[in-house]
């Protein structure tokens, strides 16, 4: 027998059905929220796509200086961009040959150490590759954006060859180097 106050049968008001569906609704929302800020922290807050999102390397830096200033700088760095991808993709292919290398049974000594011989001098063309663009980059900057420049390095922190902070470690005496944990 149903009645205006609720379901008599079951002894149970029935706004209390409507707030089970409210509270359900909300858990999920919190789930949701939990699960989007997680993937946009491990991703860098990049959620759709390239273009998107915070922009990568110099790029970034481009945002901090003056509106009539980035198109220019922006064109340098794209350039730099170009000649840096072929080296990307060969330090992508080394580090897949030499994972192909340490799985292969029977396993060939000879081959790993020549494919991670390979990948070293892939990574060290790209950190050439990356240095000279940091160094086109500030060629076409005045003083006062080189110190822009400077000031944003040092919020980056150490990026390549070794975890941020690394340095920081080293110089309070804490263990580790680059890449240490």
């Amino acid at each position: 027998v149903m009645t205006e106050k609720g379901d008599v049968a079951a002894g149970k008001p029935a706004w209390l059905k409507w707030a089970l569906v409210a509270s359900l609704a909300l858990n999920l929302l919190i789930v949701g929220s939990a699960a989007g800020a997680f993937w946009s922290h491990r991703h860098g807050g990049r959620h759709f796509g390239h273009g998107q999102g915070r922009e990568h390397g110099l790029m970034g830096f481009v945002r901090e200086l003056a509106p009539d200033r980035q198109g220019e700088i922006r064109a340098t760095i794209e350039v730099e961009r170009e000649k840096i991808k072929p080296i990307r993709a060969a330090v992508k292919d080394g580090w897949t040959e030499t994972n192909n290398a340490l799985g292969t049974e029977p396993f060939d000594k000879d081959k790993l150490k020549t494919a991670m011989t390979r990948m070293i001098e892939a990574q060290t063309r790209m950190r050439v590759a990356i240095s000279d663009a940091l160094v086109e980059t500030a060629a076409k900057l005045n003083p006062e954006e080189r110190q822009k420049l400077k000031v944003w390095r040092e919020k980056q922190g150490m990026r390549f060859g070794g975890r941020r902070g690394w340095r920081e470690r080293m110089r309070d005496g804490k263990e580790g180097g680059p890449g240490a944990e």
